[in-house]
């Protein structure tokens, strides 16, 4: 028997709070951005990626050519977001535009690092990209994820 030991109380509370995640597997050299508000927070979004129709199993079917579930390696970093009414409401452009911020930028260092990767996800431009604070907040998550990559 194979047991596997998962820590999820950090990332399963998510009342009132949301969350950048990036799924990682650096033996497929792929990253994932997504973002959710979900009452169980990454932890429960990340069980609807991996659904048959799931985006994170789709797009990796589409860049790798095999399924998922073969890969030992997938990793997901959690950023939790500032307790802001902006960042938590139903309203999602703010997170839509850290969540944007954040893909656009490793797309552009991804080479410097090392694996490389491709940028798997798809992410909806938003209007508030231009705001300081959300700035700030994509750059905070994209050093963070290179320390740790």
């Amino acid at each position: 028997m194979n047991m596997i030991e998962t820590y999820i109380s950090n990332i399963f509370d998510g009342m009132n709070k949301s969350y950048i995640y990036l799924w990682v597997s650096k033996k497929q050299k792929v990253v994932y951005v997504g973002m959710t508000n979900s009452y169980a927070g990454t932890f429960g979004r990340a069980g609807a990626h991996v659904t048959k129709k799931g985006t994170l199993r789709k797009r990796f079917i589409e860049k790798k050519g095999f399924e998922i579930n073969s890969v030992d390696d997938f990793r997901l970093f959690t950023y939790l977001l500032p307790n802001d009414y902006k960042y938590i409401s139903v309203e999602k452009s703010y997170r839509e535009a850290i969540e944007y911020l954040v893909q656009k930028e490793l797309q552009i260092i991804r080479g410097n690092l090392n694996p490389t990767f491709d940028v798997i996800s798809w992410v909806r431009q938003s209007p508030r990209t231009n705001n300081t604070e959300v700035k700030k907040i994509a750059n905070e998550i994209v050093l963070e994820f290179i320390q740790c990559y």
